[in-house]
């Protein structure tokens, strides 16, 4: 008898063919109504868009936010502000990878010059 035997070997589930709920219809309803939510308080409606509260907007089937009548302009310099440091963010990235580039086309060049003086 060996000394490194398995000593259980479980039996291999087979497959699954069929749908376990067989008898429980799909969802029907539209998940994209569930994606925006809006609070209504007495003289407030908030929005709740892009993970912040925003006040006063309203959310347009086609995914953005329409203003309301008498809506604070925070809410959209707010949006604006993170818009901004977004593609501060994004500027900064593509400009180290345009150094990182400068720089080796730079030891390229300097090894091509040293290999056609020698």
């Amino acid at each position: 008898m060996p000394i490194f035997q398995k000593k259980f070997a479980p039996k291999v589930a087979p497959p699954r063919t069929q749908r376990l709920n067989i008898g429980c219809p799909p969802p029907a309803e539209d998940l994209d109504d569930f994606r925006t939510i809006t609070l209504n308080l007495v003289d407030k409606q908030l929005c709740f868009i892009d993970g912040v509260w925003l006040n006063g907007l309203k959310p347009v089937p086609g995914g953005t936010a329409t203003s309301g009548t008498g809506v604070n302009q925070t809410d959209d310099l707010l949006r604006m502000k993170r818009r901004m440091k977004t593609l501060e963010q994004e500027n900064n990235m593509l400009q180290v990878k345009l150094d990182v580039l400068v720089d080796l086309l730079t030891e390229n060049v300097i090894e091509l010059n040293e290999i056609k003086n020698h």
